[in-house]
């Protein structure tokens, strides 16, 4: 029996969960829930573009109470995604929301916690985890190819659009808007079990783009335990085309964007060797797997298993650019340990 979904918000990258959605044979697109006439009108465009009829409605708690949908799809603006995810919890619907899940560590905290409670499948959607290249790299990486991860660097450098993008209201912050991305490919390469025992970064800017009115620059140092160091970068004002910076060192060899060394898996060898595959390096969405990411997704819902990225996995990844955030804001290092107790300053 096919699974029903509701889209909450069909904006940009709602018509790629849209796609995916409809590609699955296991799911159909059951409700958008559309908030504004012009929403409406791309409801109507996805549904024409992608050959399938449903029921089109501004009331976000009649299109929950569907019996038919059992499955949600967050796709609205950053400071919707709490709201938006919280209910469709609360309607006890298995849930994949876009990044950010929310804009406050308390929010996190509480969608974590109620998705737990209420037994629900999620999915954070991190999406640079499902570029081919990537996957490669990590099996790379789990096998040992390149020795033991003792340092890992990601950044993501572009320049956002103006508009609701560059309110913190709206927003947020550049780590949530991208640098959330570099974030979580870190803590995928270097081990997600590896607690951090400290935090400091700064922040910068606007320089050139005086529409942001939060500091559109980033950039972090993670030191985890065992000796192994991180770097996150983000800027969101930056004058270049969108890239996707990583840097991998091992023990035995190294990884460059796409690319490794591994001496004892090629001797001989004294370049890098370029993995096959798509690599985040392209800021259109219509380039990026969300068709892999939603089928991951649907099979966990299907066989009632967590997700890589369910809502409690992915609050370690958040805990952490909050971290950075306070450690940028305050010109402090940072002890996560210590930052659920009085000496952690209040976000």
């Amino acid at each position: 029996m096919s699974i029903g979904v509701v889209v909450i918000t069909p904006g940009w990258v709602a018509g790629e969960h849209i796609r995916g959605f409809v590609e699955n044979r296991h799911t159909h697109i059951a409700a958008l829930v559309a908030f504004s006439e012009a929403q409406k009108l791309r409801a109507a465009e996805y549904c024409k573009k992608y050959g399938f009829e449903c029921r089109v409605t501004d009331n976000l708690g009649d299109a929950l109470a569907m019996d038919e949908v059992k499955i949600a799809t967050v796709c609205s603006i950053n400071c919707f995604h709490y709201e938006h995810t919280l209910a469709a919890l609360n309607a006890g619907k298995h849930t994949l929301t876009e990044k950010p899940l929310a804009m406050k560590p308390a929010e996190v905290e509480t969608l974590a916690a109620t998705a737990a409670e209420k037994g629900l499948v999620t999915m954070a959607g991190h999406i640079v985890r499902y570029f081919p290249a990537v996957v490669s790299l990590k099996n790379l990486v789990e096998r040992g190819d390149i020795g033991q991860v003792y340092h890992v660097e990601a950044d993501y450098w572009h320049q956002l659009t103006p508009g609701w993008k560059s309110k913190a209201a709206t927003a947020g912050s550049a780590m949530l808007m991208g640098g959330i991305h570099a974030l979580d490919l870190v803590r995928h390469l270097i081990g997600e079990e590896l607690k951090v025992e400290r935090v400091s970064a700064l922040s910068s800017g606007p320089h050139r783009r005086q529409d942001f009115d939060y500091p559109p620059n980033v950039s972090a140092l993670i030191a985890f335990e065992g000796g192994r160091t991180a770097r996150v970068g983000v800027s969101v004002e930056a004058a270049m085309p969108y890239t996707f910076h990583l840097q991998v060192n091992g023990t035995q060899g190294a990884i460059r964007q796409k690319k490794f060394h591994a001496p004892e898996l090629f001797p001989g060898e004294t370049g890098f060797v370029e993995l096959g595959g798509g690599f985040p390096d392209d800021w259109n969405v219509a380039c990026h797997p969300f068709k892999d990411e939603i089928d991951d997704f649907i099979d966990c819902v299907r066989e009632g298993r967590p997700n890589q990225l369910d809502f409690s996995r992915a609050r370690a990844t958040y805990d952490l650019l909050f971290d950075i955030e306070q450690a940028a804001a305050t010109n402090t290092i940072i002890k996560p340990r210590d930052c659920r107790g009085d000496l952690c300053m209040p976000y």
